[in-house]
């Protein structure tokens, strides 16, 4: 399926005129459509990187500053729609910055884990403290690119007392981030370990919802918004443990203690897919999870909502919300550069700082936190102007006199204040 799936990324590059570089999972170029890993067009300021670990696909689009999503809509969704054929996940990244070769390095030097080694039928991974150890199902052969993270029967994790936990999935990020816990001194069992293993779990869990539904053919326009709302949830989960297996992703984790009463909350979903097929106990069980998953996206969804009603609110009855901005300060926004997904967390965090309101600055820190967790891309829209309108308008003087907000975003605004 991954040779597959390469050859049909490779023609739809070549197909829409691009100039393509492809690359190796080592970071090496080659001309062997089947090694590559990555496809570098570069010319376009676009790359497309395909990973696959635990019969788990995802392909990664990586937009420059050169490269204009929005003109390229059709070109991302046959990338997209290539993808989830293959039963792939499939994510795009903007970045304000033009993509180089070094952007792309191997990831396993930018995680800290040294290169996989062994025998025929173990693999082991080495940290300082920790190693984890890969029992294949079939023989490594040193010359298959990635072999040693194949074909995996089970994995192992180590201390620095040689004691070996046995990983409960076999998957290989995951294990990772254990071994990245085992290393900085923690165990399975402690507070951390268990919300890696609880993560590591709701992946394996939303994956089989995903493939289930996708090999059913059950996906239609009544519930395609709530399986895009498991992928995105699958994307942060991967994320996170992506990010725990670095150093600095580690120590920025925090372990948040979940209220009983959101963790019940879920939503029937059944009556959204056509046909039963959702007969096993397990997949009844990842169906009451996908269910709390709407129901918290739901919740948070009605939330941004009521807080952009509420501080669109203080902007149209002209609310002093006693903003002082200064573009020579250099915590200011326009001092940074920054990715385009860094860009409005950064200006609310900003505002947030710079007011003395403290609704307004509730608000804000409110949309913060929001905007890192993920909004809809209306709601971010909504956001984004609103954003926009007070760092042209900081003084209570000149809203909604100067530079009104635009009428289609104001519209819409206003159809959310008496819905």
């Amino acid at each position: 399926m991954e040779n597959q799936l390469a050859n049909e990324l490779f023609n739809i590059i070549k197909g829409s005129g691009y100039k393509v570089k492809l690359f190796t999972e080592e970071g090496q170029k080659t001309t062997n459509v089947d090694e590559a890993t990555r496809f570098y067009a570069y010319d376009n300021d676009l790359m497309l990187t395909l990973r696959t670990e635990d019969n788990q696909t995802e392909v990664v689009v990586q937009a420059g500053s050169a490269f204009d999503v929005t003109k390229n809509k059709i070109l991302l969704n046959t990338i997209k729609k290539a993808t989830h054929k293959n039963l792939g996940e499939f994510t795009v990244r903007k970045f304000e910055k033009k993509i180089e070769p070094k952007d792309f390095a191997h990831q396993s030097v930018v995680e800290g884990f040294s290169k996989p080694y062994g025998t025929v039928k173990t693999s082991y991974i080495q940290k300082e403290n920790a190693r984890l150890v890969i029992k294949h199902t079939k023989g490594v052969n040193e010359e298959v690119r990635g072999s040693r993270s194949r074909h995996i029967h089970s994995l192992f994790i180590e201390n620095s007392q040689g004691e070996r936990f046995k990983f409960p999935h076999r998957y290989m990020g995951g294990a990772k981030a254990m071994a990245m816990h085992v290393n900085e001194g923690g165990t399975p069992y402690d507070p951390k370990g268990e919300a890696i293993l609880s993560i590591c779990e709701e992946i394996a869990s939303l994956n089989r919802f995903v493939r289930h539904v996708q090999s059913n053919k059950l996906v239609n326009e009544n519930n395609s918004e709530i399986v895009d709302t498991v992928r995105s949830k699958l994307a942060e989960h991967k994320n996170t443990i992506h990010a725990l297996s670095t150093l600095k992703g580690y120590n920025n984790f925090q372990v948040s203690e979940n209220n009983s009463e959101n963790v019940e909350k879920s939503v029937d979903i059944s009556e959204k897919f056509l046909y039963n097929t959702f007969t096993t106990e397990e997949l009844n069980d990842i169906l009451g999870k996908v269910g709390r998953i709407v129901a918290e996206k739901q919740e948070k969804d009605s939330m941004v909502q009521e807080t952009i009603k509420d501080l669109y609110t203080m902007i149209e009855s002209q609310t002093d919300l006693g903003i002082t901005l200064n573009e020579n300060d250099p915590e200011h926004p326009a001092n940074h550069v920054l990715d385009e997904a860094e860009i409005l967390t950064h200006q609310l965090s900003y505002l947030a700082t710079n007011v003395t309101n403290e609704q307004a600055k509730g608000y804000f820190n409110t949309l913060h936190s929001m905007v890192i967790e993920g909004v809809s891309a209306n709601d971010r829209k909504l956001i984004e102007a609103i954003v926009k309108y007070l760092g042209s308008n900081p003084t209570v003087e000149s809203v909604n006199k100067e530079i009104p907000l635009d009428e289609g975003v104001l519209l819409t605004l206003r159809k959310k204040l008496s819905s």
